[in-house]
């Protein structure tokens, strides 16, 4: 990390500024925390008060500071926290944090310093399913899907979202819902591939919906719909994989009534039974 701009102010000027250190490291889980060392060399008091700018100054607290009352050659320090956003600035680089010391009853500079402060890279992005109420498909029907993700780092990342294997496909009525759940979410987080070859690029706070097609197995007869979670894979080329399921509900080309089924099933079943009896007469 390279150095701050030199300190700076009138050369008769016998109020000195200065950020210890004048170098640091920040990230928004972890700020930066700087002291801001205001001497005063004169023989007589002065009132002072110290103005932040430069890319940090709006991250940095407290952003206003109070009136100094400098006393004779005596120093004040001030504390101050260096936070950035989530999303900004930018992660992977360094900025300026000045302060100007202000003579409060001349208005006049009577001196400036800074601090550099690199910002750490801070790569993460925020994803879901984009439609409230799941789509509605008859049969083998060819049905989109669409995921919403979002970059809510601070770096700019290449994303794809890819459909996975169909055999991983969980319908809601499964009994082994939950396992094969976890199960597809292991899969796709195991996976270490870059993402596809035409991968949105995103820069931080920017979005992107992907939208997917799949085609559900054949469903010519049934008694009702089927509620269909497909796994869909979120790749970066920063992040580990990340699973977010989309949802479907097929219909069959052909619906019959439960109690019709029953009723098939019980006439099979005499049918059965009334063959077995007849066999046995035979006998």
């Amino acid at each position: 990390m390279s150095s701050p701009h030199e300190p700076g102010g009138p050369r008769d000027s016998l109020v000195r500024a200065q950020f210890a250190p004048d170098t640091a490291r920040s990230a928004p889980d972890e700020p930066a925390r700087l002291a801001l060392v205001v001497d005063n060399h004169d023989t007589a008091g002065r009132l002072v008060r110290v103005e932040l700018s430069g890319p940090l100054a709006r991250y940095t607290k407290p952003r206003r500071q109070p009136r100094l009352d400098l006393q004779s050659r005596r120093q004040h320090e001030i504390t101050l926290e260096v936070r950035p956003e989530e999303t900004r600035p930018e992660g992977g680089h360094a900025y300026d944090l000045h302060a100007v010391v202000i003579d409060d009853k001349l208005e006049t500079v009577v001196y400036t310093c800074a601090a550099r402060v690199g910002v750490e890279r801070f790569p993460q992005l925020a994803t879901r399913a984009e439609k409230s109420s799941p789509a509605t498909v008859t049969d083998r029907g060819v049905v989109q899907l669409r995921v919403h993700v979002r970059n809510s780092g601070n770096v700019p990342l290449l994303v794809d979202a890819q459909r996975v294997n169909p055999q991983l496909w969980v319908r809601d009525d499964d009994r082994r819902k939950d396992e094969r759940l976890r199960a597809a979410r292991r899969v796709i987080r195991s996976e270490r591939s870059v993402p596809g070859r035409t991968p949105e690029r995103l820069r931080p706070r920017q979005s992107h919906d992907f939208d997917l097609l799949a085609e559900p197995p054949a469903y010519l007869v049934g008694t009702g719909p089927r509620h269909w979670w497909v796994p869909v894979g979120i790749r970066s080329d920063g992040l580990d994989p990340e699973c977010v399921f989309t949802e479907f509900v097929q219909q069959p080309r052909v619906e019959v009534e439960q109690r019709m089924v029953w009723l098939a099933a019980a006439v099979g079943v005499a049918l059965l039974v009334l063959v077995v009896f007849m066999v046995v007469l035979a006998t």
